[in-house]
């Protein structure tokens, strides 16, 4: 009796799986108490308009970012499950050139509309815009550095590189901003956080056997279209659902920036920055399951880590979230300050929403790794109904709030019968295998 439900819990006792999640689930917490000590910080140096400005930066930064991230799976994946080390990692650095190549042409397009992303976003400079595309051009070479590292595990480096971006850039970004640069300066800081953090992750990539390419590789030699051709279908899988989740829990702050006041927009922002830590606290787990989740092992032992990876997310998530739910005003007072607590009241169904998002997170980086392409479909029409809810229904920030809230349950949903529906699908192949066994057929 209960033979099955000992296996399992067998499979949740303390492992290598639950060490690396240790160690990158506390670099987390320390980075995602990093990351909102700035919001803070910056919420009380910035009068409440041009934090809105920082906050819808940043929001355009993760919309930037998402092939990065995109990018940075795909080496974990490569990494993770190579059989030729020398042929992964001439892979990884083709893709890292290409991203090179992509973030300084988006460095030059928002450098050409950046004075009709001022007038849309209701900006007082374009300058901003121009910061935001030179950080993505620095980021490149660190996401790919600490994906390689991630890859092979070394998981207490990828902490520490973490760390030292995010303690870089709240400390880049209070002396820019205190020397006057308002919004230019946070920008700035994130430009200088990930060339500081560079250093660090670039050193141990090299030291745990990274290839380092001479100067004339890396910026005279085009990527091989040959070598990048294989891993490009997965790419898009990822990119289909990275751009899912990173909508669906950011999309609010550009709707808010744009039709309402930006002084409203601004205290909108802080509440999203609370409530967005749910996601940022728990993102960590999808990060480890990712290289542990494999092809060549069983479905058994692949359920066993999504099992314990979600066990994982809702111990974490869940206090943070009880906390938004049932004390709001002293949530928001205590990161924010009293200025954001008149819109306190959002912060419910806002934690709510970003909570659903993030075991959504969890489940659709579980089918990403076992490269089930349906999921991207799955993902993209969840965002799309929340897209479409916004566009139709923002005539207030409860409006944007709700919209955001029942887009994530739909995108629940249609996860949920899309698994009902494979699991069904497997039950009547089995059923009708097993007649035919008895038939003799």
């Amino acid at each position: 009796m209960g033979g099955p439900h000992i296996n399992l819990l067998q499979r949740v006792r303390p492992s290598q799986f639950l060490r690396h999640n240790a160690i990158f689930f506390t670099g987390a917490l320390v980075v995602g108490g990093l990351n909102y000590v700035y919001y803070p910080v910056l919420g009380r140096l910035l009068p409440p308009s041009a934090f809105g400005e920082v906050q819808t930066l940043v929001s355009l930064f993760l919309q930037l970012t998402i092939f990065l991230n995109v990018l940075g799976m795909v080496t974990v994946t490569i990494v993770a499950n190579a059989r030729n080390t020398r042929a992964a990692q001439r892979t990884i650095l083709d893709f890292e050139k290409a991203a090179v190549l992509i973030s300084v042409g988006l460095l030059l397009l928002a450098t050409l509309v950046s004075p009709w992303l001022k007038h849309f976003l209701q900006f007082d400079s374009g300058a901003p815009f121009v910061a935001l595309g030179a950080s993505l051009v620095a980021s490149v070479p660190f996401t790919f550095r600490t994906a390689y590292l991630r890859g092979q595990q070394r998981f207490t480096a990828v902490s520490l590189a973490n760390i030292l971006a995010a303690g870089a850039k709240l400390v880049f970004s209070v002396v820019f901003v205190l020397a006057g640069l308002a919004t230019f300066g946070a920008m700035l800081g994130l430009v200088g956080a990930q060339l500081f953090a560079l250093g660090y992750a670039a050193y141990w990539a090299r030291r745990i056997g990274l290839v380092k390419l001479s100067f004339k590789e890396y910026f005279l030699q085009w990527p091989s279209l040959k070598r990048l051709r294989p891993e490009l279908k997965y790419a898009g899988l990822v990119l289909a659902v990275s751009l899912a989740i990173t909508l669906q829990y950011s999309v609010d702050i550009l709707f808010v920036k744009h039709y309402f006041d930006p002084h409203v927009a601004g205290l909108y922002a802080g509440i999203a920055a609370v409530a967005r830590i749910i996601f940022f606290v728990t993102a960590s787990i999808a990060q480890v399951m990712l290289p542990s989740v494999k092809l060549v092992h069983t479905p058994a032992q692949n359920r066993a880590l999504l099992f314990k990876s979600g066990i994982l997310l809702v111990g974490v998530g869940a206090p943070v979230w009880l906390a938004c739910v049932a004390a709001p005003d002293l949530v928001v007072r205590v990161l924010m300050g009293n200025g954001y607590v008149p819109y306190a009241h959002l912060l419910p169904v806002l934690a709510t929403a970003v909570f659903i998002i993030s075991v959504l997170n969890l489940i659709m980086a579980y089918f990403t790794a076992l490269h089930k392409h349906v999921v991207a479909i799955v993902g993209i029409m969840g965002s799309a109904v929340t897209f479409c809810l916004m566009l139709s229904w923002h005539n207030s920030l409860e409006a944007v709030v709700d919209s955001m809230f029942l887009g994530s349950l739909a995108m629940g949903g249609l996860l949920a019968l899309w698994i009902s529906g494979t699991k069904l699908k497997r039950g009547v192949h089995a059923a009708a295998t097993n007649h035919d066994n008895r038939s003799g057929l």
